[in-house]
């Protein structure tokens, strides 16, 4: 692997040095420093991740160097999580992270309804999971379902959340529904005929097109992966955390290629509110 071009090097440096300085002047002295040395990222990598927790950190390492520079010149630990279980738990734990980025939307939205997370940024475009069979299936349409054998991934994740919900607003007859841990999984298994149909996020969806698979049908389109602050996070930094995340669409896009994030739009409560509506959450 090549390293990266010099110029890009000092590029980056300089954008991080800029941030820190107006965020000196535009963050509250007194929560700075009784907030302690530094803080947490927590990086909730749901039910996609192919890569080890040291490599996921690294992925990670400069999207927190620039979050830290917005407070203070703070350092910023990443935390990254795999498990949804165990990321719900760090989120409520007594030590919370001053920032989580997370991909188990459902679960981001029940941690602002019931716990006071604090939305920042999304990703613009909308999150729909999608129902899948191989091409050669003899189910046509979702009404088909009943009875069939659907796979999903993890239980916790938004695809199931999103796609058991859909069933229920579509009053189909209920599949036989199972789970598996990875979205992966759920198409090579229905690929290999093991299950007749399957619900995966849409990356998934759209290689398995490309391959010649088919889709039956999607879910509702809901809010898509956010970052959260922490519940008592003043104001100010807040509105500094934002602006600084949104600023990252014209300087950054370096950092948010590494997490595969294309831009940012701000978030807004009443989104999380009404994924879980949508749920029944």
């Amino acid at each position: 692997m090549t390293s990266p071009h010099p110029e890009h090097r000092v590029g980056r440096r300089a954008i991080l040095q800029a941030a820190g300085a107006a965020a000196a002047c535009a963050l509250p002295l007194a929560w700075a420093q009784q907030s302690g040395p530094g803080w947490r990222l927590l990086v909730n990598e749901a039910v996609t991740a192919d890569l080890s927790i040291s490599m996921l950190a690294t992925r990670y390492r400069s999207w927190a160097d620039y979050i830290g520079a917005q407070i203070r010149n703070k350092q910023v630990l990443v935390d990254p999580i795999i498990d949804i279980r165990r990321f719900v738990q760090q989120a409520l734990s007594e030590q919370k992270p001053l920032v989580i980025f997370g991909k188990s939307v459902n679960q981001l939205a029940k941690l602002v309804r019931d716990q006071g997370y604090q939305p920042l940024v999304r990703r613009p475009e909308p999150y729909k999971a999608a129902f899948i069979v191989s091409k050669d299936s003899p189910i046509q349409s979702l009404a088909q379902l009943g009875g069939k054998k659907l796979l999903l991934p993890d239980e916790f994740s938004a695809t199931t959340a999103v796609a058991r919900a859909e069933i229920r607003a579509q009053s189909l007859r209920e599949p036989y529904m199972s789970h598996t841990r990875f979205q992966d999984t759920v198409a090579a298994q229905v690929a290999a005929g093991i299950a007749e149909a399957g619900v995966v996020n849409p990356t998934l969806a759209k290689r398995w097109q490309e391959s010649g698979g088919r889709i039956i049908g999607e879910t509702k389109p809901v809010v898509n992966w956010s970052v959260l602050a922490a519940p008592k996070t003043p104001p100010e930094v807040v509105a500094r955390l934002t602006e600084s995340l949104l600023a990252m669409n014209n300087q950054s896009a370096g950092i948010l290629s590494d997490i595969g994030v294309k831009q940012w739009a701000k978030a807004d409560r009443k989104d999380y509110l009404a994924l879980l509506d949508y749920t029944g959450e």
